[in-house]
């Protein structure tokens, strides 16, 4: 699938939002970029380039949606995180002016110039254009505020303003050189009317037309009328009187205008060298965003007659030219050891929804599930549930059709965490598959998970089978408390006509095996089947 390309047939975006976040990433080049994350309107992350966010992104963006809830407030916002990294917030709206979410930049510091406009240089139109993508993926949440859709106001008469001491200087002054003293500032081009500005001591956030995925129209981009001479002006030193002063309509700013935000004021932990990226990772997370992937699928072969459903595990392989269609194990390995497995487990989730989705005569005919194994990465990621569902949504597939597939050991050393997890995914229909069961008790402590729907018994379990007595007891214990339980059991690496009788006759419900049914790319599930026998 084509990064970036929409996946339903109406040509509407689904949730690609990767493809938004390498768009964001290139419009700031050639700025350092470490992560870039993308927010629904509450806050809450709908898409990560990294694994996680430490503490200090996350008060940066609570404090960013803080502001943003003020309808005042301006479309960018920048905060200092220390170790020479900022925090650059931009807001987004769709066509009714309604906040639908932001988007996260990670980035060093010195990609942000130390000037007048500062990260307000980065809203580009190519920006722009990543900024408005990202908006149509989100839902509509309404009109616009009364607030954004009042007129703009006439600017107040020279004589009417505010004093010299209460006004705040405008974000996109004149070049140095042709600077004038601030009492007789030139005026600046292309900027919205300014009726009426904030205390110097307040600092006020002010009111932008629309966000930075809706440019401001071309009244609102009027130039600003000259200000009046110092001596038409209140003395700097005295309030003009209340019956004097005009009534104070919102203040309007062009896009190029931004607000330099201190830090933010929770107390922070100390400076943690762990949250500054290694040009290893670094380069490790390039090479995974560049690395090409194709989907394989193996088929659950049923033991037993009458089975209408089709249950596959999806495989990753390599679509490199050096090793097409090998499993990347080397990558994975690499990636689940700096925290960056869940990128890869949300690369298959979007290529996997992608291709059902223009797919619907594989599952409309027939009932099918998948099963996606994920990585520890994404089950300690508390967006990738979220994520999960915004793609089960957006693409309305059928319940159930999607499941995951989570190894045993790992289940067990996270803990509580697990629950959760199991929890989130039965609340989406989502089945869930415990791999490598064992004959532990911490393995059947398991079995009380709500989503589990499948156990796949560890190989040891069948490998003696045909000759250890404990080991045939064993197998029928398992399978009858997963009747018992609604739950169907899956031996894995049965080759023999053998081992499949013996398995049969011990009431297991699959099999996976290579020599039955080897792995397939899954565009073969679109072609004409021919019948078993």
């Amino acid at each position: 699938m084509e990064q970036g390309k929409p996946f339903s047939a109406t040509e509407s975006p689904l949730v690609d939002f990767d493809a938004v976040c390498q768009k964001v990433r290139a419009a700031v080049e050639p700025a350092r970029v470490h992560a870039v994350s993308l927010h629904d309107e509450t806050g809450d992350v709908l898409w990560l380039t990294e694994s996680s966010m430490g503490p200090d992104e996350h008060n940066a963006a609570r404090e960013a949606f803080e502001t943003f809830s003020n309808v005042k407030a301006p479309p960018i916002l920048d905060y200092d995180l220390g170790d020479s990294r900022s925090a650059v917030l931009f807001r987004v709206v769709n066509v009714r002016r309604a906040m639908v979410g932001a988007v996260m930049v990670i980035m060093d510091t010195r990609g942000i110039r130390q000037d007048d406009k500062g990260a307000a240089r980065l809203a580009t139109p190519k920006l722009q254009r990543a900024l408005s993508e990202f908006a149509k993926m989100r839902p509509d949440v309404g009109p616009a505020p009364a607030a954004l859709r009042a007129p703009v106001a006439a600017p107040a008469p020279a004589a009417a303003r505010a004093p010299v001491a209460a006004r705040a200087p405008v974000a996109a002054p004149a070049p140095t050189a042709a600077r004038a003293p601030v009492a007789a500032r030139a005026p600046v081009a292309a900027s919205a009317p300014v009726a009426a500005r904030a205390p110097v001591a307040a600092r006020a956030p002010v009111t932008t037309p629309a966000s930075v995925a809706a440019p401001a129209s071309a009244a609102a981009r009027a130039p600003v009328t000259a200000p009046a001479p110092v001596a038409a002006r209140a003395p700097a030193s005295t309030s003009a009187p209340a019956a004097a002063r005009a009534p104070t309509p919102p203040v309007e700013l062009s896009l190029t205008d931004s607000v330099r935000v201190p830090g933010p004021a929770v107390p922070q932990p100390e400076k943690r060298p762990a949250q500054t990226v290694s040009p290893e990772v670094d380069r490790l997370h390039a090479a995974l965003r560049r690395s090409p992937i194709a989907l394989h699928v193996q088929r659950l072969v049923p033991l037993t007659k009458g089975s209408q459903l089709r249950r596959y595990e999806v495989l990753l392989r390599s679509k490199s030219d050096d090793s097409p269609n090998a499993a990347p194990h080397a990558m994975l390995k690499a990636a689940v050891e700096n925290g960056l497995g869940s990128m890869i487990d949300r690369r298959v989730v979007t290529e996997l929804v992608g291709w059902l989705v223009h797919h619907p005569e594989v599952w409309k005919t027939q009932a099918v599930m998948f099963s996606v194994n994920l990585t520890s990465t994404s089950l300690q990621d508390e967006h990738f549930i979220k994520f999960v569902g915004m793609c089960l949504e957006k693409s309305s597939l059928p319940k159930a059709m999607i499941g995951f597939e989570i190894d045993v050991s790992t289940a067990i050393r996270l803990g509580d965490k697990i629950g959760e997890v199991a929890a989130a995914l039965h609340k989406l229909g989502c089945p869930m598959v415990l791999d490598d069961f064992g004959l532990r008790t911490e393995c059947f402590d398991l079995l009380r998970l709500p989503a589990v729907r499948y156990i796949k018994l560890a190989s040891e379990i069948t490998a003696k089978m045909r000759s250890d007595k404990l080991s045939q007891a064993a197998i029928t214990a398992v399978v009858q408390m997963a009747r018992v339980l609604g739950m169907h059991t899956v031996a894995k690496r049965t080759e023999t006509a053998a081992e499949q009788e013996w398995l049969t006759a011990l009431g297991v419900d699959f099999i996976q095996s290579n020599a039955l049914s080897p792995p397939a790319a899954i565009d073969s599930l679109s072609k004409p089947q021919k019948p078993r026998g």
